[in-house]
């Protein structure tokens, strides 16, 4: 566990360098915050050096190395000392650390406080299998081998990924900046998002009740940032008390038995999954959904764009409300820039975030232009955002020219879901914002954070209703037609919930004139918070369980299970450089298949074959490749074979453990016959050098 330390200090001073970078402009951005927006110096710097790194790439301008990253940032720091010349920035800047130094030393401990706590909870399951790691480990290796961007697809020879992997760049970067090893990283990775999404949403929700109550004791600022932080991060639904009670009723042929025996067997019984699979599996229908949120994400670790995007999201939120209470009333071309931007960026993260964000945009500066100027602001919030999208157009365009959308259209919904499984899943959070709904309509004058707040509920509740109106086409199966659209929509539900609960406690805490109404809203409250608390309880029980503490380094497991493999693995990532075509068998979705493609970024022929299918937008493609590869492993015909290698450009063939799996009739002593040298050999495990 201690020399897991050292590897975690390095990843937090790596982060917090490049943080230093975007400060000066950050206090200048968030200078109406009581904080200064500190946190959100590191996604702020992220972005702008990995997207530098991306677009200069994609233009072949600049390649994706350590000394690269270095000069973007030398450049970053260049550009800081510009902006600090200017003596009114220079004065501001060093007056704000010389007040605030302890509240930035605060959050940088609380932040490297909960990078180290759930780094050390991932190394109790650290390993990068199962679900979708291969996928995101893959990406991210790929980038890293990538000499210009975008990344190889490393399960696709000769394309470009045609998915959402901004989010993984920036942690390839971070790879590289801080040397560590991505087996490693994955890991480190998972910890930071999870980090970053805590203090981001503490920094927000505490910065709304900070904006309406300018004199308010410093607890309920901290009150409001630590409750939305707890709830987004940590928080569940009522599903986990539902399943308990509903268990305990059928062990007792449905009564209630309270006795604290009873009540450990339905516990014990209680599976954290079906919180998020839910609609259509309980009870049992052909409408099955996910309905997932962010603990469930952190714990399950896979490094995937929605939660990639959590931290980005929370950022251009906090740039949405900080700058609805300093400009003015106009149409600014400096907020639609940064507005198209940061939109860009959750695109090339996770595409769904863009609409869902551009959404809550349109809503939360229609009201804001309609309160300050009647039916002109109708106009404004019209020509406004039509500029954000030029300009998250403009942003975005060197992503697009290599990514094709993976919609097939737009279907309405012929199935629904049942109130009660809504409630269950977000009767806890309308149970909290019902009421502010109301006082909001009825009460007049607003501010800032009322009218954000609103937007925030509004759009939320808009996420959940939009499933049970229609959905976006995809390639799944009839039965889960509607699964992706509800899970991209109602994840960010979910966030925006948990974001504006911090508030809403504290709003009508102070504002409710009648004590028995307070203390009622204070009950209810309470008792929500406790019971989406209960969740991380079952979750991390379970994922974690284990009480041998394995490290961080996700690639070890193979030692156990495919130990010729992990040789083979650490012997090309030490002795290939670029990234050479390494044919290896085409394997199953989710399966263990394409292990050394994800582990090393050499680009195999085909690889997940139902991932391949929805990225390149039908069977067609992956069927062929996979059946050129099955042509290279079992035909005895050598020049059929040499055919396939060289319309692939491979240059590597790979034998092993999976190979023998998925081919019975290979026999890899053609590989000598077709000038393929044996370069490394351990056990039943092969490479061919062609």
């Amino acid at each position: 566990m201690f020399a897991d330390l050292s590897s975690i200090l390095i990843w937090w001073l790596t982060i917090f360098g490049i943080s230093l970078l975007g400060l000066p402009l950050i206090f200048i951005l968030f200078k109406k915050f009581w904080d200064c927006g500190y946190i959100f110096s590191k996604i702020f710097s992220t972005i702008i050096i990995t997207y530098l790194i991306l677009i200069l790439g994609i233009f072949k301008i600049l390649p994706f190395t350590l000394p690269s990253t270095v000069f973007l940032c030398f450049i970053f720091l260049i550009f800081d000392f510009f902006l600090l010349r200017h003596h009114k920035n220079y004065q501001y800047f060093f007056k704000t650390i010389q007040e605030k130094y302890r509240i930035f030393i605060f959050q940088e401990i609380l932040f490297l406080a909960l990078l180290i706590s759930w780094s050390l909870v991932r190394g109790f399951a650290p390993n990068i299998e199962g679900l979708e790691k291969y996928m995101d480990w893959g990406f991210v290796n790929s980038a890293l081998r990538s000499h210009y961007l975008p990344p190889q697809d490393m399960w696709f020879a000769g394309s470009t990924i045609n998915y959402y992997y901004f989010g993984h760049i920036i942690f390839a970067l971070l790879t590289k900046l801080s040397t560590i090893s991505s087996s490693i990283t994955y890991n480190l990775s998972i910890a930071t998002v999870f980090a970053l999404t805590f203090l981001s949403s503490f920094s927000l929700s505490s910065n709304l009740v900070f904006s309406f109550f300018k004199k308010i004791k410093f607890q309920k600022i901290i009150l409001a940032g630590l409750v939305s932080a707890f709830l987004l991060t940590f928080g569940g639904n009522l599903h986990s008390v539902y399943k308990i009670v509903k268990i305990n009723l059928n062990q007792n042929n449905n009564h209630l038995n309270l006795s604290q025996e009873a009540l450990n067997k339905s516990i014990d019984s209680y599976w954290y999954p079906d919180a998020t699979r839910f609609i259509g599996y309980d009870p049992d229908t052909n409408d099955k959904t996910i309905h997932e949120f962010p603990i469930y994400s952190f714990v399950v670790a896979d490094l995937h764009g929605h939660m990639n995007d959590i931290p980005i999201d929370l950022f251009f939120l906090a740039v949405l409300f900080t700058l609805a209470i300093s400009s003015a009333a106009k149409i600014n071309w400096l907020p639609n820039i940064l507005f198209g931007f940061i939109l860009s960026i959750c695109y090339m993260t996770n595409a769904w975030d863009f609409a869902v964000y551009g959404l809550l945009l349109a809503i939360f500066t229609f009201f804001t232009n309609f309160r300050r100027d009647g039916p002109v602001g109708i106009i404004k919030t019209i020509l406004n955002g039509g500029l954000v999208i030029v300009f998250w157009y403009i942003f975005s365009l060197p992503f697009s020219i290599n990514f094709v959308p993976m919609m097939e259209g737009v279907n309405l919904s012929n199935a629904h879901t049942p109130f009660y499984q809504l409630f269950i899943l977000y009767g806890g959070f309308w149970l909290i914002s019902l009421p502010f709904f109301i006082y909001f309509i009825f009460k007049k004058p607003r501010h800032h954070s009322d009218y954000f707040v609103f937007s925030l509920i509004l759009v939320a509740t808009l996420l959940i209703l939009i499933p049970e109106i229609i959905y976006i086409k995809d390639i799944y199966i009839y039965d889960y037609r509607r699964a992706n659209t509800m899970f991209k929509l109602v994840y960010q539900a979910f966030i925006m919930y948990s974001l504006v609960s911090g508030y809403l406690l504290v709003r009508f805490s102070l504002s409710l004139k009648h004590k028995i109404l307070e203390s009622l809203y204070k009950i209810i409250f309470s008792i929500i918070f406790v019971i989406h608390l209960i969740y991380p309880y079952f979750a991390i029980k379970s994922f974690y369980g284990s009480d041998q503490y394995l490290g961080l380094n996700g690639l070890n497991y193979l030692k156990t299970l495919y130990p010729d493999n992990f040789a083979a693995i650490n012997w090309i990532n030490k002795n290939i450089s670029g990234q050479p075509i390494m044919l290896e068998a085409a394997g199953d979705s989710y399966t263990t298949f394409n292990q050394i493609s994800s582990a090393t970024g050499l680009p195999t022929v085909e690889g997940w074959i139902v991932h391949e299918w929805l990225w390149r937008g039908g069977y067609s493609q992956p069927a062929a490749r996979q059946q050129d590869v099955a042509t290279v492993y079992e035909s005895q015909d050598l020049d059929k074979i040499k055919k396939v290698l060289e319309k692939y450009k491979v240059q590597y063939i790979f034998v092993g453990a999976k190979e023998f799996e998925k081919y019975p009739k290979l026999d890899q002593n053609k590989f000598q016959k077709l000038s393929g040298k044996i370069v490394f050999q351990s056990g039943k495990t092969t490479i061919y050098q062609l």
